[in-house]
């Protein structure tokens, strides 16, 4: 068995596309910073944000190859993990008290959410709180960007959902694909169907911040990245 690497990018203007995919024989943060430096080689230079699941040593691979990038911690996924570390009878309080968190209307409301979670739940899932506490710089960093992107930034719902119409388009079931070069084909047919329908629909509400994204772009790869060294 072997682990299909997908990258889907979005433009400032809010158009999804497919940067590649790739067959490795494991995931891991190490294969996910080769696939990094190949988008690098590639052209890919200037990203704001990477949004991934907790896979242990993500941050760092993105650092090595995109300094100036931010990651985000799919919230989704955590909240997944944490409710499935917890007593039956505790997941609705426990994922009500979590959707206070990633469902703040700013960072202070959200570190608030932070402080009555360690109240309530401290006790009960010291490890748990704890995980929310050390992680929350990312989990949270959605907040860095426009308000009407949140729910697109805060979890990979966009790549899953990408996921599953790939399943659905090439009927594969059970996260069982072909193997060598018919998975090439078969992902790089449906990813030509899917952006085919993407071209006429745009993510809802991007293109209204569009330029404040463009700003954000033009101000962190300032003049000032020339300076920078990149090791291939």
């Amino acid at each position: 068995r072997e682990a299909v690497y997908v990258a889907l990018g979005v433009t400032p203007g809010g158009q999804r596309q497919v940067l590649g995919f790739w067959l490795l024989p494991t995931e891991s943060a190490t294969a996910w910073e080769e696939v990094l430096r190949e988008l690098w080689q590639r052209g890919l230079r200037r990203v704001l944000l990477f949004i991934t699941d907790g896979l242990p040593g993500m941050e760092e691979a993105i650092r090595r190859v995109y300094p100036l990038a931010q990651w985000q911690v799919c919230v989704v996924h955590r909240v997944r993990s944490s409710l499935a570390q917890v007593r039956a009878r505790d997941r609705a309080l426990l994922a009500q008290d979590l959707k206070g968190i990633y469902g703040a209307r700013s960072r202070v409301e959200a570190l608030e959410a932070l402080e009555r979670l360690k109240e309530a739940w401290g006790s009960r899932y010291p490890s748990l709180v704890a995980a929310w506490w050390e992680n929350s710089g990312a989990l949270l960093r959605f907040h860095d960007y426009p308000q009407v992107l949140w729910p697109y930034l805060r979890s990979t719902n966009l790549m899953e959902r990408f996921i599953r119409e790939v399943r659905r388009g090439t009927k594969v079931r059970d996260h069982k694909f072909p193997k060598g070069e018919a998975v090439y084909k078969l992902l790089y047919l449906e990813s030509e169907r899917q952006e085919g329908r993407w071209a006429e629909r745009r993510l809802k509400g991007v293109a209204e911040v569009q330029e404040v994204l463009e700003g954000m772009l033009r101000e962190r790869y300032a003049p000032r990245t020339q300076t920078l060294t990149h090791k291939s």
